[in-house]
């Protein structure tokens, strides 16, 4: 069997219907057995909660868990990890949607003793529509259908975070043994659980699309804490990580990137000395990239509308005007 598991917090019904939909016609195209395990983050809208209510009442393959309080989506997927019946684990967002055909691509892994755990494509789905987002096969030069493993897939994992949760399938003792979701972080949580995962078994990479994943709207992807100094907690919980030793080089490098990307998209918001004090961290956390710093500082005039992407490649995320 086949445990989905979804956090949902204040999601728009339609939308929560829709990625409800998508996983259990997936299921059905692929001949799986699934539950789709739906845990309630504390929900306070109504329109989220009857929906829940009503969904679980019509198909008993759908489980809500409602721990009753806002704990976040790793404390929410840890939960659903722990109630899962099923061998293999999978993971929706509530806005999202699994792609036509994806299950499938992997049923034949799903049943190889060896496989623990499985990677596919995602598009980003724009309001003008899908496009392919960034694969982890092209960052490390790889075949688009491969095994990864060792150093080279850690390495490759830290320093590109497009790897999207809803596109891996793995093993429930997998999970287990990684320890689940680092429960203390609200971003990123999910990379640090894909690196985590590299540590202990090779990656078998589909050459399929296999998800959805919403750009618009709100939930914690656009949110303003995202240009906070939250989105480095992962890599001070990566950096102490025991199954993490020996990748110190690479951890500080993704810090610096990540320092980086706050400080162009603070400025891009208009968020001039949050972004100066980013820019400052990023140089004294190498003083040598003293070149970067000029960069950021050529950008502070204009504040950072022309060229910021000589400064940072980050992807640019602006709040301004939203609620």
């Amino acid at each position: 069997m086949l445990s989905v598991i979804c956090p949902v917090f204040d999601t728009e019904a339609s939308l929560l219907s829709n990625a409800v939909a998508s996983v259990l016609r997936e299921a059905e195209a692929a001949a799986i057995p699934v539950e789709l395990i739906l845990v309630d983050d504390g929900s306070s809208r109504p329109d989220t909660l009857q929906r829940l209510a009503g969904l679980e009442a019509s198909d008993a393959r759908l489980r809500v868990l409602r721990p009753g309080r806002n704990a976040g989506p790793a404390m929410a997927r840890n939960l659903g990890i722990q109630a899962a019946r099923g061998d293999w684990i999978g993971f929706l967002d509530a806005d999202d949607l699994w792609l036509p055909g994806g299950l499938a691509a992997t049923h034949s892994l799903m049943g190889r003793l060896d496989v623990e755990w499985i990677l596919g494509r995602h598009v980003l789905l724009l309001p003008s529509g899908p496009v392919p987002a960034p694969s982890l096969t092209e960052a490390m030069g790889a075949r688009p259908a491969c095994i990864l493993q060792g150093e080279a897939l850690t390495r490759g994992l830290i320093g590109n975070s497009w790897v999207h949760l809803g596109a891996l399938l793995v093993r429930r003792e997998l999970a287990l043994r990684a320890g689940g979701f680092a429960e203390g972080l609200y971003y990123s949580e999910d990379v640090l659980f894909a690196i985590r995962l590299s540590r202990l078994t090779p990656l078998h990479v589909v050459d399929a699309d296999l998800y959805a994943w919403r750009r618009a709207g709100g939930g914690l992807t656009g949110s303003p804490m995202r240009l906070t100094g939250r989105w480095l907690e992962i890599w001070r919980a990566a950096g102490a990580d025991p199954l993490l030793r020996g990748f110190a080089r690479e951890i500080r490098w993704a810090r610096y990137g990540a320092l980086k990307g706050l400080a162009k998209n603070n400025l891009l918001d208009g968020r001039r000395a949050a972004a100066l004090g980013f820019a400052l961290r990023a140089f004294l956390l190498d003083p040598r990239e003293v070149r970067d710093l000029a960069r950021f500082l050529a950008l502070w005039p204009a504040g950072g509308r022309a060229h910021a992407s000589h400064y940072s490649k980050a992807e640019p995320f602006i709040t301004r005007g939203q609620p």
